[in-house]
């Protein structure tokens, strides 16, 4: 009967604590003007309004899209066919002008086809003359032979005829190849069709090695040269944002290391007719590319590309001006409820419930979408975003409240009460993974302390009144793994 009453006690203490925490913190808190979220089910969430106004990684209004710092131009110098390479004369890395050689082919094969030919033509010369020697002869003998024998010998004087026609035929295509094979032999040597680096020269297996690490551009090119000069951004699309880029549309590029560093430039080029590998789309709103999506190029032409590297990875964004300082408080209208009596937005007041609050507008900026605030709000209030479920009294929700003190979750420090993972019903009267601590009590996993009595893995139920793997002491008294019935 004394375990019943000591069991009985420990549920009173805890279910008493814990009670006693919740309305402390949770009733004398919330009606102290503190700020408080609730976990109703129609509770609003609201947003802080120096963070809704503040410069940020995107707001959802202007799309953001990943680039890659790439050069002007880029040459591919491939090779012909399976034609070798005698010699090169470059390095990666070198620097080029338009004009100077790159490689040599190995002509020695070709060399061969062409003293090959000559042999052709000279054999098919000869040919034709005997076979004119040939006809000259059976026009003789025709004269003198009779008529069945005048047909046989017609019939040869054709068919030496025709061996004619197509010796001369062969001689024709052997001139040709003729010519093409000295174009090639003296056109052995490849120059650079325009100044560059030497990004890269693929190895005698094709393989190719990348010079600054820019991406490679295939292994079919021998030679890889980058145009010198200034840099643009490659960026991607694909078939659900192709219609935020358009040519012409100027460009902000933010670089991912430091925020606060940006460059300028225009939209070139929308290369819709070479459609890319489905890779991870690069822009940087949020969501990712869809797999069965196709994914585009475009291109910005930079209006300065100094403390740019080759192969950068940079943001990119329409330049709508949100760069520029301005003076005062700017809101995105979208936030703001504009009616005949005048402007108003969702405010969460200092009982922690939204209402109707109106405030005084100043000019708009038509780039940006955002009214200036002149009087109503503080860059401390926090707002909601207008929705037709908003009702005036709800309860709210602070998104940024888990980063202050006095969020329900990871809560703690209350005069050395603690609550770590709490998971309280009052109805019940459960904790689960419960740490409490009051006043040198504490109770761990129902790990419970008191005078020398200790309940370690207490199982109870007050029905059949058992203990399982209790260890209980007391007065030099102990029980192990008892089961016992009051």
């Amino acid at each position: 009967m004394k375990k019943f009453i000591i069991a009985i006690l420990v549920l009173a203490i805890l279910g008493g604590g814990g009670y006693a925490a919740y309305h402390f913190y949770f009733e004398k808190k919330a009606g102290s003007g503190e700020r408080v979220s609730s976990d109703a089910d129609n509770a609003v969430y609201v947003d802080k309004v120096s963070a809704i106004t503040g410069f940020g990684v995107g707001n959802g209004l202007i799309e953001r899209f990943g680039g890659e710092v790439s050069p002007q131009a880029t040459l591919e110098v491939k090779l012909e066919g399976d034609r070798k390479v005698k010699k090169c004369y470059v390095k990666e890395g070198d620097e080029v002008k338009e004009g100077q050689r790159l490689f040599t082919y190995d002509t020695q094969e070709d060399e061969d086809k062409l003293a090959q030919a000559e042999i052709d033509i000279d054999k098919a010369k000869g040919d034709i003359e005997l076979a004119e020697q040939s006809i000259k002869q059976l026009e003789k003998d025709k004269k003198e032979a009779n008529s069945d024998e005048q047909l046989m010998i017609t019939t040869n004087i054709l068919s030496s005829q025709n061996e004619i026609k197509q010796y001369e035929y062969d001689i024709k295509s052997k001139e040709l190849e003729m010519q093409q094979l000295k174009e090639t032999i003296d056109n052995a040597t490849v120059t650079a069709e325009m100044a560059g680096i030497i990004q890269k020269i693929s190895d005698s297996d094709g393989e190719s090695q990348d010079y600054y690490g820019y991406g490679s551009g295939g292994d079919s090119a021998y030679i890889t040269i980058l145009a010198i000069g200034d840099f643009r951004v490659k960026g991607s699309l694909n078939e659900q944002n192709i219609s935020q880029i358009q040519e012409g549309m100027t460009m902000l590029v933010h670089s991912r290391v430091d925020e606060t560093q940006t460059w300028t430039g225009t939209v070139s080029e929308i290369d819709l007719d070479n459609q890319e590998e489905n890779e991870q789309q690069m822009y940087y709103s949020g969501m990712d590319s869809d797999s069965g999506s196709s994914n585009y190029a475009f291109y910005v032409e930079l209006d300065d590309s100094t403390g740019l590297i080759l192969g950068q990875h940079v943001y990119m964004e329409e330049d709508r001006g949100q760069t520029e300082e301005k003076t005062g408080m700017w809101l995105e209208e979208y936030y703001i409820m504009q009616e005949d009596e005048g402007a108003y937005v969702w405010l969460a007041n200092t009982s922690n419930t939204i209402e109707k609050h109106e405030i005084t507008l100043g000019d708009y900026d038509e780039e940006l979408m955002e009214y200036e605030v002149l009087d109503g709000l503080e860059p401390e209030d926090y707002i909601a975003y207008p929705m037709d479920t908003i009702s005036e009294g709800d309860p709210v929700i602070y998104n940024d409240i888990a980063a202050e003190d006095g969020g329900m979750d990871d809560m703690g420090g209350m005069d050395e009460m603690s609550y770590d993972d709490m998971d309280y019903s009052v109805d019940d009267m459960s904790y689960d993974d419960m740490d409490y601590s009051e006043d040198d009590m504490s109770y761990d996993d129902m790990d419970y302390s008191e005078d020398g009595m200790s309940y370690d893995d207490m199982d109870y139920s007050e029905d059949d009144m058992s203990y399982d793997d209790m260890d209980y002491s007391e007065d030099d008294m102990s029980y192990d793994e008892e089961a016992a019935a009051g």
